[in-house]
């Protein structure tokens, strides 16, 4: 089969750790096969059980550097365990859910690395929807809204990390990274705002209930009478007066 992100072939017992290619083609040979449980037939207990063994194969992964391999993994938990409603066992419940959680925070940290950071906003909303005092989350949160240059939602997740783990000391740097950003920001629209007050100054302004006059006629040339004399048309009273000196010589 062919893998057209390497990334996602990179492995060092294959000679593959630092592979640059556009594409990389397998062939595989299946010696054995042997067909495991489908989740939906797998009891409470296994469920959790296999649940909790992916999750343990995606941050090995995860380490290794295998991130998109990693992260079909962490999907593959979050996934099953989108629904828990009907688990009969209150204790299997509570596992589920800290394993989806445990997952979709992995998720985000995978994106992160992966620089989708859209993609890690969503993971970790996923999170404090159901745990809004999770720290992990609302960091790697904080740090997806740096990504996207959302740097006032940036700080707010900043704080809010600092007032739950007050010693963390990533939250507090990436908070000044985050504050830099936004004064940068700020100068940024500051200058584009006087540019604008700048090119809005410019030309004449007309009086009110006047429009700005076109060309370069000043208001006498504008206003000047035509001149009756210059006129080539004949008047209409004069030619009616030759008309009826015409009529009166045929009488």
């Amino acid at each position: 089969f062919t893998v057209t992100n390497p990334a996602a072939a990179a492995e060092e017992k294959l000679g593959l750790k630092d592979v640059k290619a556009d594409k990389v083609v397998f062939t595989l040979e299946l010696i054995e096969f042997e067909k495991s449980k489908d989740t939906w037939s797998m009891s409470e207990e296994e469920k959790v059980e296999f649940a909790n063994s992916r999750k343990e194969v995606g941050s090995q992964l995860f380490k290794a550097g295998r991130l998109q391999m990693a992260l079909g993994r962490y999907k593959k938990v979050a996934d099953m365990f989108s629904y828990i409603d009907n688990f009969k066992e209150e204790n299997n419940k509570v596992k589920a859910k800290v394993l989806k959680q445990a997952c979709d925070a992995n998720k985000a940290a995978v994106y992160l690395k992966l620089k989708d950071f859209t993609e890690a906003k969503n993971s970790c909303n996923a999170v404090l929807k159901e745990d809004t005092q999770n720290v992990k989350a609302t960091y790697r949160r904080a740090q997806a809204e740096l990504g996207l240059k959302n740097f006032s939602d940036c700080i707010r997740d900043c704080k809010k990390v600092v007032e739950l783990d007050p010693p963390n000391k990533e939250a507090r740097a990436l908070l000044k990274q985050a504050q830099a950003g936004q004064k940068e920001e700020d100068k940024k629209a500051k200058g584009l705002f006087a540019n604008m007050c700048k090119a809005l100054g410019k030309g004449p302004i007309p009086e009110p209930g006047k429009s700005a006059s076109l060309g370069n006629f000043s208001d006498d040339e504008e206003d000047a009478p035509m001149d009756v004399a210059e006129e080539k048309d004949v008047p209409m009273e004069d030619a009616a007066e030759e008309k009826q000196e015409e009529v009166a010589k045929e009488e």
